[in-house]
């Protein structure tokens, strides 16, 4: 009889780690029987989930998570669990306080908690803390993300390090970018429209970049949409775009002439791994992440500095040979990250706990 996953993520919006829970499952086999449990709405990914069951905690706010803790305790022994593997920070509190002794818990930590947690609830450092146990075992998308976490609550037991990856989708020859010219640049950014993706910053970029044949389309929808609208006004940008979601993006990369990212900070940047998979030239925030994930494949500029980054625009614009070389580049360095190398890794993981 295969043992039984149980999944436990706060929702199935289209993100970083919502993509990569959903392409993983396609990827396993009968080995196992999956249970998915989301939090809260949106669901947009609800359809393209593969599991045996999918449960809806139905979580609104915090004083639901006594509720959830419940709800989950009873999901555990009725679908008989044999081990959790929970992702983000409220969906591993409730379980951790959900599960039985008897059953191992990984947590995959997606992003830096210090920014995404700790520093917005000093409290949520001290329930980490508290809550987190030696024989829980974390898993993390990136080496900085690591790093991060040991600095805030420190790693007490085993742990693993697998590094995200991009759909198999986006390594398929028909969404290659293949051709360069010098005549303009037309770059897109994709990811979701809050804070932390500094959109604010690209359009002082692009106000630089006024009188130059560059242009930006932003791929995505989110809590800052309204105030990306107003700050285009302000800038009086012509030469940016919102799109709106795309949730098949690897169809549209390649109408680009490079993929651009100024993240005030990132767990692994899935959005510009897919864009190098595809092969386009990326332009990246000099953060850990950036660094650690895309190396030499990438131009990276000064979050400082407005004007850095427009320089490392124009130089981008100016020298199609950059352009294809850091392409070729990009598609390299991209096969890094496939989702068959992440699944043996996160195999092995699995295997260790249900042998």
């Amino acid at each position: 009889m295969s043992k039984t996953i149980l999944h436990v993520i706060e929702s199935l919006v289209i993100g970083g780690a919502e993509v990569l829970l959903v392409e993983s499952l396609k990827g396993f086999t009968a080995e196992y029987r999956h249970v998915v449990v989301y939090m809260r709405p949106p669901a947009t990914l609800l359809s393209q989930v593969v599991a045996d069951k999918i449960y809806f905690l139905d979580y609104k706010v915090k004083r639901n998570i006594a509720t959830c803790i419940l709800r989950l305790r009873k999901i555990i022994r009725n679908e008989g669990v044999n081990l959790i593997h929970a992702h983000h920070y409220w969906p591993t509190v409730v379980s951790r306080l959900a599960k039985p002794n008897n059953v191992p818990l990984l947590f995959t930590v997606h992003s830096p908690l210090s920014a995404d947690a700790f520093q917005l609830n000093r409290l949520s450092l001290y329930l980490e803390r508290l809550t987190y146990s030696k024989s829980h075992h974390p898993v993390f998308i990136s080496e900085a993300v690591k790093s991060d976490y040991n600095r805030y609550v420190s790693v007490k037991g085993s742990s693993s390090v697998i590094l995200n990856f991009a759909g198999d989708i986006f390594y398929e020859h028909q969404y290659k970018k293949e051709n360069y010219t010098s005549d303009s640049l037309h770059l897109v950014a994709v990811g979701t429209l809050k804070a932390s993706k500094n959109y604010s910053y690209l359009l002082k970029v692009f106000s630089l970049l006024k009188d130059y044949p560059v242009y930006l389309d932003i791929v995505g929808d989110g809590p800052c949409l309204e105030q990306i609208k107003e700050e285009l006004k302000a800038h009086e940008l012509e030469n940016v775009v919102l799109r709106g979601l795309e949730t098949q993006p690897y169809k549209i990369l390649r109408n680009y002439d490079g993929f651009i990212l100024a993240s005030t900070y990132e767990g692994f940047g899935i959005a510009a791994v897919e864009a190098m998979a595809v092969g386009l030239p990326c332009l990246l925030s000099d953060i850990e992440a950036h660094r650690e994930v895309a190396g030499d494949a990438a131009l990276f500029f000064d979050l400082a500095s407005p004007s850095d980054c427009a320089a490392k625009t124009l130089e981008l614009l100016q020298s199609p040979i950059l352009g294809q070389k850091l392409s070729e580049r990009a598609r390299e360095r991209a096969l890094k990250y496939t989702r068959s190398r992440y699944l043996e890794q996160l195999n092995k993981l699995y295997r260790l706990y249900l042998s």
